[in-house]
């Protein structure tokens, strides 16, 4: 069956979220980088990014924890599951910063300047995350005139979702639409890119459940918020 054509979203950031490119960085408590390291690393990542997302929509039957693709998916997590339970259909999403910001990474560590490497890695996984984020206040915006509302997202590796899933889910939102693809190891390529999945409900109390940190049950992450 041929697939509806990708929904494709060229985000416009005008700066790195630096709190975010500090926690990424794994500092902790009394750590600190030079601020000018930290900017220049920003500054870099702003310069190189290549912001894209794209989306693709299925309905979803709640009781059976099936997404009705062509090929139906059954989610295999029962966390998922209660966070899609009031879903009505479901956002396949893929997100992704480009190539040249992991390049100038690892352009900075070939240097010796690892704590720039390091900062710029950091930076990137920040701004990776902010463009999930624009890209889910335009879909809050495009629903709403239908009368949805969105259940925050939710990423294979979140709970017991496991990470295996990230095949269906990048095939799901069309991730190769924006040049996204998968290694045997499962890891997204380019690396500084994310995928997800978001519920869409007409229920009264727009459920919102647990996103990120707070929906994970990885409670040792050293990432971890809060």
């Amino acid at each position: 069956m041929i697939k509806n054509e990708p929904n494709i979203y060229r985000p416009f950031l005008t700066a790195v979220d630096v709190k975010e490119a500090k926690r990424y960085a794994g500092l902790r408590k009394g750590q600190v980088f030079p601020e000018e390291i930290v900017q220049e690393a920003c500054n870099i990542v702003m310069m190189y990014k290549a912001p894209q997302a794209v989306w693709q929509v299925y309905a979803y039957d709640a009781k059976q924890g099936i997404v009705l693709a062509p090929t139906s998916y059954t989610i295999p997590s029962k966390n998922l599951c209660k966070h899609l339970g009031s879903a009505e259909q479901v956002v396949f999403l893929a997100a992704t910063a480009g190539e040249m910001v992991e390049e100038a990474a690892t352009e900075a560590f070939n240097k010796g300047n690892y704590a720039l490497g390091l900062l710029i890695d950091a930076a990137a996984t920040a701004i990776v995350e902010q463009i999930a984020d624009e890209t889910e206040k335009l879909l809050i915006n495009r629903f709403a005139k239908a009368g949805f509302g969105l259940i925050t997202r939710f990423s294979p590796g979140y709970g017991d979702w496991d990470l295996q899933e990230q095949v269906s889910v990048a095939s799901l939102a069309q991730a190769e639409a924006i040049g996204v693809t998968l290694t045997e190891s499962l890891m997204l390529m380019p690396r500084k890119s994310i995928t997800a999945i978001i519920g869409l409900t007409t229920a009264n109390e727009k459920a919102q459940g647990l996103q990120g940190c707070a929906g994970c049950t990885k409670s040792d992450c050293t990432l971890r918020k809060g």
